[in-house]
């Protein structure tokens, strides 16, 4: 299992003093694919998306953002599927919840974009909690990969975190996101990640979720 190194603050509780590293395992199946290099300022007052893209053969867009809501309270709003699927670059999505009942919440999206040809694919969500509880959460983790479907889409996957700040009221959001396809770039991508970062901002706001860019 993939280990996420905390040092100094674990998970937004302050310790009194730097320990040794602490070790925090994954379970099976939501392990990080790689470190999210995207740098917050510290300010939690604001609620913005900072994003950054990778060169590349591979598509690679990072994301981190604060969100005004508690770890548990959006933890619980990520479980809107219409607020985390790709609707922005696809037509058609039909989602079945719970379909993989080793993970606290799953669903499966079945994907298809009419472009000449119609496209289809499925693509699988899993979520766990790292840290804390369902009911407590101070690290929450969901990850989604394509599992079958055209091989336009040759790579779908991604990862989102929602973590606890030093502010309890506060939470952020740390996304991963990797796509190699025949079409779609990386301005896609972002505009995608931009709008799930927008949709969970307006849940918590008790807004509905905004229109695509």
């Amino acid at each position: 299992m993939t280990p996420r190194i905390v040092t100094c603050v674990l998970l937004g509780a302050v310790l009194t003093a730097c320990q040794d590293n602490v070790t925090t395992p994954f379970p099976p199946g939501l392990e990080p694919f790689e470190d999210n290099p995207v740098e917050l300022d510290g300010d939690l007052t604001v609620e913005q998306l900072h994003a950054i893209t990778k060169d590349g053969d591979q598509i690679k867009v990072y994301g981190r953002g604060y969100v005004h809501a508690t770890p548990t309270r959006l933890w619980e709003l990520t479980q809107v599927p219409p607020a985390m699927i790709a609707t922005c670059s696809t037509d058609e999505q039909q989602v079945s919840e719970n379909n993989d009942l080793e993970y606290l919440y799953s669903f499966l999206v079945h994907y298809t974009v009419h472009n000449v040809l119609t496209v289809e694919w499925d693509d699988q969500w899993r979520y766990g909690v790292v840290t804390g509880s369902p009911d407590a959460v101070e690290l929450g983790m969901i990850k989604h990969q394509k599992i079958q479907g055209s091989d336009f889409v040759t790579l779908s996957e991604g990862t989102i975190e929602v973590l606890a700040t030093p502010d309890p009221e506060v939470s952020e959001l740390a996304f991963v996101e990797h796509l190699e396809a025949i079409s779609g770039g990386t301005s896609d991508v972002l505009k995608g990640m931009q709008h799930n970062y927008d949709a969970l901002v307006a849940l918590v706001h008790d807004a509905p979720i905004p229109a695509c860019p």
